[in-house]
């Protein structure tokens, strides 16, 4: 199955373009629209990419996403649980009842009304709680592991025993991580209470029943102070450049340099993160206007919490290297999409050798696994904003403090980064008292 969203080449009235979807089912091929028109300046990838941006119609960019992603969740589940090549009225019928503003029976023409009220909850809840796009694909994706255990399922089914019979599947047919299977289970538990609130469930095992799960903690990964100053002034090799490299068991392997600008901006990005505590969302949205003096003040798209951050000088000669470049909304930094940065950050720190081994352990059907890796593999867009949390604690500042900066609300967050910091801090006393004694 191919599904695509892309804009009409044909403007409206008033500017925008309509949205078009081409869908390809064992062969048969549709193209519609969906009902909505946006801007060219805010569409990329098939999706509404400007977190406020509302059309002339009112429509909000995430009630647009919220029906792209539900397509595509309907259109996966319809060929999967189809035999037969439909024809492309089937298909219009399909795309015409999920864009109706009215519960769509399930594509498999089986479902029950347990999906449509799935359906109901996820819109629902989404324009009440201004869910992020990631937020919306989550709760697509709980809907396909629902459908793919039993596309008949209904309220009576969870019971204890089948409560435990869908955690069994998503175990042990869906090869899920334990920590996985817990928050489909807690994504369970929310829709089930929402539907025992509006009366339409009357199963009570959901509130009493308590499975058990093994998930155990990931490491917390983050670079050390000399790390992220390394990075920070590492000579990015020109492109197709040839580095030679060892990994942590000391073997040598070539690497050939493909994209030394992307690299660049990698770097001044995750650098930014890792010296103001901003998230990858928060600091794909900051403006110049943002910026006042020795601060930064920014909205953050998590929590909505408005933060002041004060700027060191490390995060001031980062701004100041793009100062007199144009990038489109008045933004202050040369931003590229999270996927692209987590591989160039990967590679980057690859570069720089940052090749600790570090070993998790988690649950995944019932077997315990342990996963060796060098630290560079399990780098990520985040690291840099957990790099400012330990580094900030570590070095003496009081919790209550950098909770300030990161916008944490309790210390349960924040339990995670003490934790790190206390051992640090023991470390370092250790390396105190012997070189005291020598």
């Amino acid at each position: 199955m191919a599904i695509r969203f892309y804009l009409d080449n044909r403007p409206n009235k008033v500017g925008e373009h309509p949205i078009r979807v081409s869908v390809c089912v064992k062969g048969t091929k549709t193209v519609s629209t969906i009902g909505h028109s946006v801007t060219p300046e805010v569409w990329a990838d098939g999706t509404v990419v400007k977190a406020k941006y509302t059309n002339s119609k009112g429509i909000t960019g995430k009630q647009i996403n919220a029906e792209i992603m539900k397509l595509q969740a309907c259109f996966a589940e319809y060929e999967l649980n189809t035999t037969e090549r439909p024809d492309r009225r089937r298909i219009r019928d399909i795309i015409t009842a999920n864009l109706g503003r009215k519960h769509s029976p399930d594509p498999s023409g089986g479902g029950t009304s347990l999906f449509s009220d799935l359906d109901r909850f996820i819109n629902a809840e989404s324009l009440s709680g201004q869910w992020a796009h990631s937020t919306i694909r989550c709760w697509g994706t709980f809907r396909s592991h629902l459908f793919k255990h039993n596309p008949h399922i209904s309220y009576d089914d969870f019971d204890e025993d089948g409560i435990n019979h869908f955690l069994t599947f998503l175990r042990y047919k869906q090869k899920l991580t334990e920590k996985t299977v817990k928050k489909v289970y807690t994504h369970l538990k929310w829709f089930l209470g929402w539907a025992k609130r509006k009366g339409l469930c009357e199963q009570t095992a959901i509130g009493i029943y308590r499975p058990k799960f093994k998930v155990l903690e990931k490491p917390v990964i983050f670079l050390t102070k000399e790390e992220l100053l390394k990075l920070y002034h590492f000579p990015i090799p020109r492109r197709g450049t040839t580095v030679s490299l060892r990994d942590f068991e000391g073997r040598t392997y070539e690497k050939r340099i493909a994209c030394e600008q992307s690299l660049e901006k990698t770097r001044d990005l995750f650098c930014f993160c890792a010296f103001t505590s901003l998230r990858y969302s928060d600091m794909a949205k900051v403006r110049r206007t943002d910026v006042r003096g020795d601060h930064l003040y920014v909205t953050t798209l998590k929590t909505n919490d408005r933060i002041p951050i004060d700027l060191n000088a490390f995060a001031k000669e980062i701004l100041a290297k793009y100062k007199d470049e144009d990038f489109p909304d008045g933004l202050a930094l040369p931003v590229i999409s999270n996927q692209r940065m987590n591989r160039h950050i990967k590679e980057l720190c690859e570069l720089c050798g940052f090749n600790e081994p570090i070993t998790r352990v988690y649950f995944r059907a019932g077997e315990r696994i342990c996963e060796t890796k060098a630290k560079w593999q399990m780098i990520g867009t985040h690291a840099g904003r957990r790099t400012f949390i330990c580094f900030a604690l570590s070095s003496g500042i009081p919790p209550q403090v950098v909770m300030k900066w990161t916008g944490h609300a309790d210390y349960k967050t924040m339990r995670p980064y003490i934790d790190v910091a206390e051992k640090t801090k023991s470390e370092a006393m250790k390396v105190f008292e012997e070189a005291m004694k020598r």
